[in-house]
Parts: structure tokens; C-alpha cells; sequence
């Protein structure tokens, strides 16, 4: 596979992964809320710590090849565009962050994939 196309393919799992973790947070405190017996709260915790995890990937991956969380950030503001109340012209996405942790999560995923894309390597 081309170097430049594992960057990019790389790029958006690390947008992705993040983003998807958080909808599952929210799914699952919902269901909490819902039947606290039929799941545990345990696993929201867990959704926000992998999508650190994969934050801090993406942001390590930004240690080699500048582009990795270039693209991851690309990915994170065009599902946390629409949230914000001066984007709400820009079309929603089906997993974007609406959530209060989720946006706060996301907005902490902005800023380190600027902060990594802007340092890059070395």
C-alpha cells in the first residue's frame, strides 16, 4: 500500500474511532439511565477511555508523519461543526458528539490534532 494512502486511511480511523466511542457512550448511558440493571455505567467510562486511547495514537502517530492527525482532525470538526451553535448550517452527521461529554470530548480531540499536526515530527 502507498505510504501517502495508509497515512490518510490511518488519519481517518483516528478521526473515526474517537467519534464512534462517544455515540457509544451515548447509547449506553442512555440505556443506563433507562434500566441501570441492564447495563452498567462501567462502560461508558470505557468508551471514554478508548477514545483517548485512540486519541493518543492519533496524536503519537502525529510523531512520524504530520498528516495522521491532520486528516483525524478534518474528520472530528466536520462531525462537531454542526453541534456548535454558529455552524448550524453545516448538515449533521449521524455520529457526531450531541452530548455534553461528547462535545467536550471532541472539542479536547480538536485541539490535540491541531497540536500535533502543527508540531509534527521530531
Amino acid at each position: 500500500m502507498n505510504d501517502r494512502v495508509r497515512t490518510v486511511v490511518l488519519g481517518l480511523a483516528v478521526g473515526l474511532v474517537p467519534l464512534l466511542l462517544l455515540d457509544l457512550a451515548r447509547i449506553l448511558g442512555d440505556a443506563a439511565d433507562r434500566d441501570p440493571v441492564a447495563t452498567s455505567r462501567w462502560w461508558v467510562v470505557a468508551c471514554y477511555l478508548g477514545a483517548g486511547i485512540a486519541a493518543g495514537v492519533g496524536v503519537g502517530l502525529g510523531r512520524r508523519e504530520r498528516l495522521v492527525p491532520l486528516v483525524g482532525l478534518a474528520v472530528v470538526l466536520l462531525a462537531t461543526l454542526p453541534v456548535l451553535p454558529a455552524a448550524s448550517w453545516v448538515p449533521t452527521l449521524p455520529f457526531a458528539p450531541d452530548h455534553p461529554g461528547g462535545e467536550a470530548v471532541a472539542l479536547v480531540l480538536i485541539g490535540a490534532y491541531a497540536w500535533s499536526g502543527v508540531r509534527g515530527p521530531g
